[in-house]
């Protein structure tokens, strides 16, 4: 008898001591749920889509060479324009100097690569792409002292729109006679599309000008706009999230936790921009089930 009463006491306490277990985790979940929570605030900002590729330029360019052994003094300044027949440099020897004219107007470079009469806005067009993409340039600025025939630097006819190839890994949707949008430096332009390729991947371009910068350095990375950009509220991407059918973001508004349905304008790998949103508002960045209604720490 003494046995089962012990028995008896033994189960009590066990219950109470779940139902006081129980009781501690349901009061006490809003911590648990909330305390690896992460927030931040909605910005405005705009959404771009843009993407970094190679490109290779092509202009009009002639090398200059010394006539005479010597001492070569430079006219100006690197990059200076010339007008056809002016002197952009002398080179002097044992007293006797002579001058080096401009054989076309345009901006004269003192650096040469060696592709100048190889890579040109002419021969691009025609030009076997897979061989263009493994020329290897050799840079060469001249020194003080050069020799009778040397190339000492080339004028470049700025007047004539830049050429370039683009490697890209997909030409789908791209046609001849479609404009990209490239940024290259500062420079943000509509480059013609003038010949696809799929061996090497890519297309030739015809800017609408002369590229600054596009002589002194043939081979460049630079930025393709591929999608209009998006202005408005920005999230991160990684707080979207879907209940039922609905997309949306749990927001906190007067501390505590909610569902806020969103319709999402665009995105990138990044960012989302949606509306309805107000800025400043903090929005959860690792959402999950069981959010709504939670006391935001």
């Amino acid at each position: 008898m003494a046995r089962k009463k012990k028995r008896k006491f033994s189960w009590f306490w066990w219950v109470l001591f779940l139902i006081l277990l129980g009781g501690a985790i349901w009061f006490n979940r809003a911590y648990f749920m909330t305390r690896d929570i992460n927030y931040t605030a909605a910005q405005s900002g705009t959404i771009t889509h843009e993407r970094k590729i190679p490109a290779i330029f092509a202009n009009q360019e002639q090398p200059v060479a010394a006539p005479i052994s010597g001492t070569i003094q430079f006219v100006g300044n690197d990059g200076q324009r010339f007008r056809r027949g002016e002197t952009v440099a002398t080179v002097q020897q044992n007293g006797t100097k002579q001058g080096l004219a401009a054989a076309m107007g345009g901006l004269f470079f003192h650096q040469t690569d060696g592709l100048e009469t190889i890579i040109t806005s002419d021969s691009i067009m025609s030009m076997d792409l897979e061989k263009l993409v493994t020329q290897t340039s050799k840079v060469k600025i001249p020194g003080q002292t050069v020799q009778a025939g040397e190339i000492v630097g080339k004028m470049v006819n700025n007047l004539l729109p830049t050429m370039a190839f683009l490697q890209l890994q997909s030409i789908d949707n791209l046609t001849v006679g479609k404009t990209l949008r490239l940024i290259t430096g500062n420079q943000t332009m509509d480059a013609v599309i003038m010949r696809k390729s799929e061996k090497p991947m890519g297309v030739i371009v015809q800017f609408p000008h002369y590229v600054d910068g596009s002589a002194s350095e043939r081979k460049q990375e630079i930025t393709w706009s591929y999608a209009p950009q998006t202005s408005g509220v920005l999230v991160p991407k990684s707080a979207l999230w879907k209940q039922g059918e609905e997309i949306g973001l749990f927001v906190v508004n007067d501390g505590v936790v909610h569902f806020k349905k969103v319709k999402v304008l665009d995105e990138n790998d990044q960012q989302a921009c949606v509306d309805s949103l107000p800025v400043g508002i903090p929005v959860v960045t690792n959402p999950r089930d069981g959010l709504e209604g939670l006391i935001a720490k």
